[in-house]
This record gives structure tokens, C-alpha cells and sequence, in this order.
């Protein structure tokens, strides 16, 4: 069997279970005006999960006006989330608030090789119920402020791949155990839920059982890369229960008839000579998949579900058409093809789409503007000062002088983390108002980029 086929075979039907049973309530939509913060650890410190949201709606609802944050942090668990939540959250007036945290809070060291006995266990449940203690406690904060709260199950840790990185077998079943409190807060709360892990799980077994090099996550068996992260993407977007909808475009050419206009506007229309010409202003532009997470479309019907441009021209002769857009050809098809549709949300040289791309660009800008750089920034704030009991920029430089003395006499992947951070943030400090500022013009520049314009489109006989 084909792998691509396998795949959507094997996982299809588990997947089509897992989005029906795992949600307690259908994730809220995001409304205009939304003030979303992402509040998680480093997956969502990547930002790619939510700033592949933000470029859907940027491009799905391009007249809705959304503000969106980054509150990841790298290493952060769920008691970091309380913790910060006074200067880190609550100052920005969220609207909705979603939370997934978990990997660094069950203790993944308690599962190394040799980790077995009664303490271990008691070690492991203790971690397990401090979590989700802590989980409650940020619930409580955010819904005292009124903020529509979406839980996300913690993403996978692969403990079943062949990866070179150590397998710390029993850290997913962890996970899932925080999965299932998240499940319970979600219903106290009467709260959104989006199950990552349980689909994730079911992907990597489909996929390990044709390929033990299979993963949907990476190599460290953590942290997702760019598939994954749209994969994440994918299912959020599900449990919202979001149009596939980009336009529908429908033309009876014999009849010179517009017999649909979905999320669109259709004008001047013509059928002269063979060809068909009109005018559409399509209210949504369709979602450009980054080159770097398309395999995803191997293994979810992601355009299916969820990007679909339809052209349908019906009464054409036979033979071969050739489309086009503003005078620039961008698709030959047959007329036969036509008249059952044709998706142009994949065709990357249509306007429209080179419209997506220009709001693609922008928004992965101003996102590592404020996850590599201002987040960095803040991450420092969270990390090393916020047990100082007085605060300056003189107090604070010689105690970061001190920590880097401290931590470069001893070894270990941490302290280096650690170093690597203060370095970049001594360099990064300087530039803060100037960062900030940038964010700001990005963020005002994507709501202008993403407005759709007319264009003339023409099929024609092929020439």
C-alpha cells in the first residue's frame, strides 16, 4: 500500500473518533476583538501551533481584528504559569486564554532507566497532582478576570519511537493522566478543550507500525517541528468547527447563470466566444502551507476539511481550458474537471494566494520578533527577578553578573541554556522599545495585508 494512503487509511477512522469523544465542549471560535493569550511552555514558546492559527484567521477572516500573545516559556510549568500570571498574563486583558502545560511538570527524570519502586511512584503521582493543582489555581485566576478559558491537552512525548535521544518510557502515560484532569477542569469550568495528545498517539502508532522511524514529534522525543506544530494547528481548528470554506464559485456557462457565490461576490458576468468571464471579490484569502509542514497533508485532510477555493463551471464543450486570474494564466484543466471543481486554494501563482503569502511573511516576522526576542526578554524577568525584593537595572545587571560567575564554573545542558539566555539578553535588552515597537507595526501592517481585492477571472479554451 502506498505510504500516503496507508497513513490516511490507518489513521483516518481514529482520528474521526478521537475529535468526536475527547472534546468536553466544542473550542470557542475566536471573535473580533478577541484578546488571546497562548500560555504554555517551550512547544508553545515556539509559537508555531498558534501563529499557524493566527495566519488562518488572518487569511480565513480577514475583516476580523484580533490580538494575540506568545506567553509560552521555555521550561515553564504549571506553577511558573501561576506565578507569572500577575505581570506576565493579567496586564494584557485576555479575552481568551489557552493553556497547555504538563511536559515539564511530571517530572521526566523519575522515568530514566533504573527509575522503579514504591518512592519513584509516589515521586511520579506527587508531580502528577502538583500539575494539576497548579492547572486549577491558573484557571481560577483567569476565570476571576472573565477570560474564556481553552484547556489543551499536553502535547506527545514520544515514548515509543526509535529516535537516538533517550526513551523515557512512561513519561506519555504521564501526560495522558494530565490530560484527563484537564478533561475535569474543562468541565468545571464550562471551558473549551482541545485533545493534542490523544490524536498525536494515535498518528505515531499508525505511522511506527509501517515505519519505526516514524514521528510526529522530533528527534527529542518533546519538542514538535513544523509538522507537527501544524498538525496541532489542524486539530485546534477542528474543535472549533471552522468552514473549509475559502469562496465557492459556481457558473452554469449555458445558461450564463451564477449558481453560487459562497463567502464570495460575483459580477460581469460573460459567456462569449467559449470563454467565461466575471469578476469575484472572494471574502477570504486561502491558507498558504509552509513547504516545511506540507507532509501533513499526507496524513490529515487538512485542505479538505479546511481550505477549499472552489471554481465549478458547468455547460463548457469539451476538451482543455486553461483559467485565468487578472490576465495571468494559473491553472489548465479540462472541461470535464470544471464541472465537478476545482480547488484553487493550492495554486500557489493565483494573486490571492501571493496575497497569503505576503500575510505568511509578516506574520512569521513579527512571530520571531516576540518569541525569539521578547519573549527571551521576559523570560529572564520570569526566571532570575522575580525574587529580587528591589529592583533596578544596577540591581539587576550585578545579580545576572553573579548567576553567569556561578553557573559557568559548573557543568551541565541547564546552566548552559541558562548562559545562553542571559547573554542574548544583555544584547536583546537595548533594543526592547525599539522590538516593541516593531511588534506593534507588524502586528497593524498583517490587518491591511490581508484584505482581499476583485479579480477578473477568465476560462478559456487552451490555446
Amino acid at each position: 500500500m502506498h505510504s500516503n494512503t496507508f497513513f490516511k487509511v490507518a489513521f483516518g477512522a481514529a482520528l474521526t473518533a478521537l475529535l468526536a469523544v475527547n472534546s468536553i465542549a466544542e473550542a470557542p471560535k475566536f471573535k473580533d476583538g478577541d484578546r488571546i493569550c497562548f500560555i504554555g511552555d517551550s512547544i508553545t514558546h515556539q509559537g508555531g501551533y498558534h501563529t499557524q492559527l493566527l495566519l488562518f484567521y488572518a487569511t480565513r477572516f480577514p475583516h476580523m481584528r484580533l490580538e494575540t500573545w506568545n506567553r509560552g516559556f521555555a521550561g515553564d510549568s504549571a506553577g511558573g504559569g501561576v506565578k507569572r500570571y500577575p505581570w506576565d498574563i493579567a496586564p494584557l486583558k485576555p479575552t481568551i486564554a489557552t493553556i497547555m502545560l504538563g511536559m515539564n511538570d511530571v517530572g521526566r527524570h523519575l522515568y530514566a532507566e533504573g527509575k522503579s519502586g514504591p518512592e519513584v511512584k509516589a515521586q511520579r503521582r506527587k508531580a502528577i497532582d502538583a500539575r494539576n493543582d497548579n492547572m486549577g489555581k491558573l484557571a481560577a485566576l483567569l476565570a476571576k478576570d472573565g477570560t474564556r478559558i481553552v484547556f489543551i491537552t499536553p502535547s506527545l512525548y514520544d515514548q515509543t519511537g526509535n529516535q537516538k535521544s533517550e526513551k523515557l518510557f512512561g513519561v506519555n502515560d504521564a501526560l495522558k493522566a494530565c490530560a484527563e484532569a484537564d478533561r475535569k477542569l474543562a468541565a468545571q469550568y464550562q471551558a473549551g478543550l482541545v485533545d493534542f495528545n490523544g490524536p498525536m498517539e494515535a498518528i505515531n502508532r499508525a505511522g511506527q507500525a509501517k515505519d519505526p522511524a516514524f514521528t510526529i514529534v522530533g528527534p527529542d522525543r518533546v519538542h514538535p517541528g513544523a509538522v507537527g506544530h501544524l498538525f496541532m494547528t489542524y486539530l485546534f481548528l477542528k474543535e472549533q468547527g471552522v468552514s473549509p470554506t475559502v469562496a465557492d464559485m459556481e457558473i452554469d456557462a449555458t445558461r450564463n447563470a451564477v449558481l453560487k457565490q459562497g463567502n464570495c461576490e460575483i459580477s460581469k458576468l460573460s459567456t462569449i466566444g467559449g470563454a467565461v468571464s466575471f469578476t469575484c471579490l472572494e471574502k477570504a484569502l486561502p491558507f498558504p502551507v509552509d513547504p516545511t509542514s506540507e507532509k501533513v497533508l499526507k496524513l490529515v485532510p487538512f485542505t479538505k476539511e479546511l481550505n477549499q477555493e472552489t471554481l465549478k463551471v458547468s455547460g463548457l464543450s469539451g476538451g482543455d481550458y486553461e483559467i485565468l486570474v487578472d490576465g495571468k494564466p494559473v491553472l489548465k484543466t479540462t472541461a470535464a474537471t470544471l464541472k465537478g471543481g476545482v480547488n484553487l486554494a493550492t495554486v500557489a501563482n493565483t494573486p490571492q494566494y501571493q496575497q497569503a503569502l505576503k500575510v505568511r511573511q509578516l506574520i512569521t516576522d513579527r512571530a520571531v520578533i516576540e518569541g525569539r526576542k521578547l519573549r527571551l526578554l521576559a523570560q529572564v524577568e520570569h526566571l532570575f527577578f522575580s525574587d529580587l525584593k528591589e529592583r533596578s537595572p544596577e540591581i539587576e545587571r550585578k545579580y545576572l553578573d553573579e548567576q553567569l560567575a556561578t553557573m559557568r564554573k559548573t557543568e551541565g545542558i541547564w546552566n548552559r541554556y541558562r548562559i545562553g539566555v542571559i547573554e542574548a539578553y544583555l544584547k536583546l535588552l537595548p533594543e526592547k522599545a525599539e522590538l516593541e515597537k516593531q511588534f506593534a507595526r507588524l502586528s497593524n501592517e498583517i490587518c491591511t495585508a490581508n484584505k482581499p481585492s476583485a479579480h477578473l477571472y477568465v476560462i478559456r479554451p487552451a490555446r
